[in-house]
C-alpha cells in the first residue's frame, strides 16, 4: 500500500480521461486521488489541487504529506472532493463498507466484529482482494462514502448491484491462496452479500485439527460456482486434475495409473505425492468469463507419430462404430491414419484416410472385466473389423452375452473375450459409460 508513483507529464488522452467529469476543480481545493494503476484499487490518496488542464482534462495535485514540489497530473475521471468529516473514533458496525488509512491512503475495507472488536480503540478491517484482516486505531478508520453525480452516497442506500451472481444460500467453492497463487478449493455457502464484489461465505469444512474454519468475507474473483463432478473419468498419467484432501480440493497432476482405478496425484503447491481412489479426483476446469473452461490439451501429444488410434464415422450404417489403425501424421487439424482391419480397394493395402481430429479418439483403456459382464452394461462388441457400441440384453451361460444395438436395433451374441467396456472420450479424457438401456 504505497503511493502511487509520479508522472511529470500528463496521461495520454483516452476516451475515459475525455469525458466530461461532473466537478470542476480550482487550485487549493481539497480532493482524493483515485490511481487506475494495478495494485491500488481501492485506495484514495488525499492531496490538493495546484494547476487544471483543458486537453487532455486534468490536474496537477500535490499529496499530502509527500513533500515534493513536481506534483502529479492525473486524470479528471481519477478525483474527487474530499468525503465530509466524520466522527472519529466511533466504532463501525460489523461488516460495514469503511475506509482504512495505512501508507498515505484510505483504503476501502470491511469492519469486523463491530464495538467487539473495536475494543481498546481498536477496529479489525477485512480486505476481501487481498484477503487481509488489520487492525487499526478507531481513528484511522472512517465510515465509506462514494461520489456519485454530485451528490455522496453510503452502501448501504446504494444496495446490491442485481448482478451479483450468487446469493444467500448458493453452495460454492472458495479459493486458497498461497502468495497470489490459488492452491486448492474449499466448499462454502453463501450468508450474505456485503457490498459490489464481496461476500460473506461460511465454510461447509473444518480445518485438519477438526476445528470449523471461520466465516470469511471475500471478493467475488476468489468465489467460483460448484462444479459438476463425474467420478466416472479414466485419468492417464500427465492429466491436470483436483484430488480431494484435508476437505479440500487441491491442484495437481496425475503421475501414475494404478490398477482398481486408484492413481498416484502429486499437489502442485508442495509436490507431495498420494495415491487417491477415483472418486477422489477431478479434472481440472478453471472458471472463466462466466463459464468452465477445461485445461486446454495437446492434441499433437495424444495424437503423435504411430500412436494406435480409432476412427469413427457418420455415414450411414456407421453409426456408433470405431475402428482401429496407426496415426501417421497430424496436419491441418486431420490426421492421416492407417487403418488395422479395413483395406483399399485392392483388398490388400491397408487403407489410410485423412480423418477430421473429431472423429479421432485414442485408443480405450484396457478395463479389466473378471467377474463377467452383468445385464444392462454397455458394451464395445468385436464385430464387422471394428467396435460397435452396444448394451447388454442377455447373460447366456458360457459366458456368452446378447447385446443390443441400438442404431440398428439387432441383437447378437457374443463371448466375453470379443466385449469390452464403453467408454467416452469427451473433452480430452476416458469417461465410463453409465448404465441403462435406454429407448
Amino acid at each position: 500500500m504505497r503511493s502511487p508513483r509520479l508522472r511529470r507529464n500528463p496521461p495520454p488522452a483516452t476516451a475515459a480521461a475525455a469525458a466530461p467529469a461532473p466537478d470542476q476543480f480550482r487550485p487549493g481545493d481539497l480532493v482524493e486521488v483515485l490511481p487506475d494503476e494495478p495494485g491500488y484499487h481501492g485506495a484514495h490518496f488525499p492531496a490538493s489541487v495546484t494547476a487544471s488542464h483543458a486537453n487532455p482534462r486534468g490536474y496537477t495535485v500535490a499529496y499530502d504529506g509527500s513533500g515534493c514540489p513536481l506534483g502529479e497530473v492525473v486524470a479528471a475521471s481519477q478525483l474527487r472532493p474530499r468525503p465530509p468529516d466524520a466522527p472519529r473514533g466511533v466504532p463501525p458496525a460489523e461488516h460495514a463498507v469503511v475506509d482504512a488509512f495505512k501508507g498515505g491512503a484510505w483504503w476501502v475495507g470491511v469492519a469486523l466484529g463491530g464495538g467487539r472488536a473495536a475494543a481498546g480503540g481498536r477496529v479489525a478491517v477485512c480486505f476481501p482482494e487481498t484477503r487481509e484482516v488489520v487492525k487499526f486505531d478507531a481513528a484511522d478508520v472512517r465510515p465509506h462514502l462514494e461520489w456519485v453525480a454530485g451528490e455522496w452516497l453510503s452502501p448501504e442506500n446504494m444496495g446490491i448491484s442485481k448482478t451479483m451472481p450468487y446469493k444467500k444460500g448458493t453452495q460454492v467453492e472458495v479459493a486458497k491462496l498461497e502468495g497470489n497463487s490459488v492452491v486448492a478449493w474449499f466448499s462454502a455457502a453463501v450468508e450474505k452479500a456485503i457490498w459490489k464484489s464481496s461476500l460473506l461465505v461460511d465454510y461447509n469444512c473444518s480445518k485438519n485439527d477438526g476445528s470449523v474454519l471461520p466465516k470469511e468475507i471475500v471478493d467475488l474473483k476468489h468465489i467460483r460456482p460448484r462444479p459438476q463432478h463425474a467420478s466416472a473419468i479414466i485419468f492417464c498419467i500427465n492429466d491436470e486434475v483436483e484430488g480431494f484432501q484435508g476437505n479440500g480440493w487441491w491442484l495437481g497432476v496425475i503421475t501414475d495409473v494404478h490398477p482398481e482405478f486408484r492413481y498416484t496425484f502429486k499437489a502442485a503447491h508442495s509436490g507431495k505425492e498420494i495415491q487417491l481412489d477415483q472418486k477422489a479426483l477431478r479434472l481440472r476446469y478453471d472458471w472463466t468469463h462466466d463459464q468452465w473452461q477445461q485445461v486446454t490439451q495437446n492434441v499433437t501429444k495424444k495424437f503423435a507419430k504411430g500412436s494406435k488410434v480409432e476412427v469413427t464415422s457418420n455415414d450411414d450404417g456407421f453409426h456408433g462404430a470405431w475402428f482401429q489403425g496407426t496415426a501417421l501424421k497430424y496436419v491441418n487439424n486431420k490426421i492421416l491414419v492407417e487403418y488395422d482391419a479395413l483395406k483399399a480397394d485392392d483388398e490388400i493395402t491397408p487403407l489410410t484416410e485423412a480423418i477430421e481430429v473429431q472423429h479421432v479418439r485414442p485408443c480405450p483403456p484396457d478395463i479389466p472385466v473378471t467377474s463377467g459382464f452383468n445385464l444392462l452394461d454397455e458394451v464395445d462388441a468385436c464385430w464387422n473389423d471394428g467396435w460397435w457400441v452396444g448394451v447388454i440384453s442377455k447373460v447366456n451361460s458360457g459366458d456368452r452375452y446378447m447385446v443390443y444395438f441400438r442404431s440398428s436395433t439387432e441383437e447378437t451374441e457374443f463371448g466375453h473375450e470379443q466385449l469390452r467396456l464403453h467408454c467416452d472420450w469427451v473433452g480430452g479424457r476416458w469417461m465410463r459409460a453409465s448404465l441403462g438401456l435406454e429407448a
